[in-house]
């Protein structure tokens, strides 16, 4: 009987097994035709098998033991490893082919954050890109990432030219989600986070939002903030996960923190209020009845709407009746500038010393 301790084997190229069916064959001085009656197979058979056109099954590999002896697991290696082999170099120039799919991602942006390793080589981005949003192809990535689950039609249309940015900007906060230690989801404490989240419009927008995070949290919401990647084209995202988690997402995009708590109390109504299945991109140009309900959230959530009409109706606004008021609903009165530009009963170049300014560190 041969030496088992013999048949060792790590390729580094695909050669198939058969090859080494041959070699012993020739080795020992048997054709194949007596091989064939050995093993009780056709030459035909015998004949892909040490071509490498037949695979090696488990229990043809149990028959080659027998035959050979050499052992079952060393064929079952073999031909696992050539397997594996193929499957990667035709895997290889697949994503060859998606170089300029790779093109269409900002792909610096994902560099720049470590969302990809920065060493990733040119023409291995492809690679990266799908390990990234875990998917097993550029076919696979469109089909996931354009559900309603996901992303809305009307939302792809309007994000044709930035869809790449769109869903990597998606990736991110998911990933950053899954990362947060979070509760169970509770409607009512949420509502009561909601509430007290619009007295925090008066501290510094950092400090706020870093306890706004935890608050949301505990009441299972996962708020994330996450770096926006050139084209984005969005405020803000909200929308459940497969686990049932619901998720804020919004950018570094905003300038005041007025356009910050406005974005966070529409993303809010969403989860409180709108469809678990399917995601809700803010600031595109198909207004759907959803994003109007939220809208109109956010804004009688600062301030409701019997409450602003009489404000408005007392007369023109000046910086003093301004901060009065926002101090009166226990608002900073940045958010009431807003509210006021937006309605054009202020110019847009007016109180914006009442206004705070938002630097972020990305």
């Amino acid at each position: 009987m041969a030496d088992r301790a013999a048949y060792r084997f790590a390729p580094d190229v695909a050669i198939p097994p058969g090859e080494t069916i041959a070699e012993i064959l020739q080795e020992r001085g048997i054709p194949q035709t007596d091989f064939a009656l050995m093993l009780g197979r056709s030459e035909k058979n015998v004949s892909q098998l040490v071509n490498g056109k037949a695979p090696i099954s488990a229990e043809l590999a149990i028959d080659l033991e027998r035959v050979l002896g050499v052992p079952a697991a060393v064929w079952n290696n073999l031909e696992s490893t050539y397997r594996d082999l193929l499957a990667r170099g035709r895997d290889a120039e697949q994503h060859a082919g998606n170089a300029a799919w790779a093109r269409t991602f900002p792909l610096k942006y994902l560099r720049d954050h470590d969302f990809i390793a920065r060493e990733v080589a040119t023409g291995e981005e492809s690679n990266a890109l799908l390990e990234y949003f875990g998917v097993a192809s550029a076919d696979a990535w469109r089909d996931y990432w354009t559900t309603p689950r996901r992303l809305a039609a009307r939302a792809t249309t309007a994000y044709a030219t930035s869809l790449p940015a769109l869903t990597v900007w998606l990736r991110a906060g998911e990933v950053g989600a899954q990362r947060i230690d979070r509760g169970p989801y509770s409607e009512k404490a949420f509502a009561a986070v909601i509430a007290e989240a619009r007295t925090m419009t008066r501290e510094p927008a950092p400090e706020a939002f870093a306890r706004l995070e935890t608050l949301c949290a505990s009441a299972g919401v996962a708020l994330v903030v996450v770096p926006d990647p050139p084209k984005l084209g969005c405020r803000g995202v909200s929308r459940w996960l497969p686990d049932n988690t619901p998720v804020i997402q919004l950018c570094l995009r905003y300038k005041t923190a007025d356009q910050l708590w406005f974005s966070f109390f529409h993303e809010a109504c969403h989860i409180l209020r709108h469809s678990r299945k399917r995601t809700y991109v803010d600031d595109i140009s198909d207004r759907s009845i959803e994003e109007v309900e939220a809208n109109a959230f956010a804004a009688d959530t600062l301030v409701p709407q019997d409450t602003w009409d009489e404000f408005v109706a007392a007369g023109r606004p000046t910086k003093a009746s301004v901060s009065g008021f926002a101090t009166q609903q226990g608002i900073h009165p940045g958010i009431v500038v807003g509210r006021l530009q937006h309605e054009r009963l202020v110019r847009f170049d007016h109180m914006n010393d009442l206004k705070t300014k938002l630097e972020w560190v990305a």
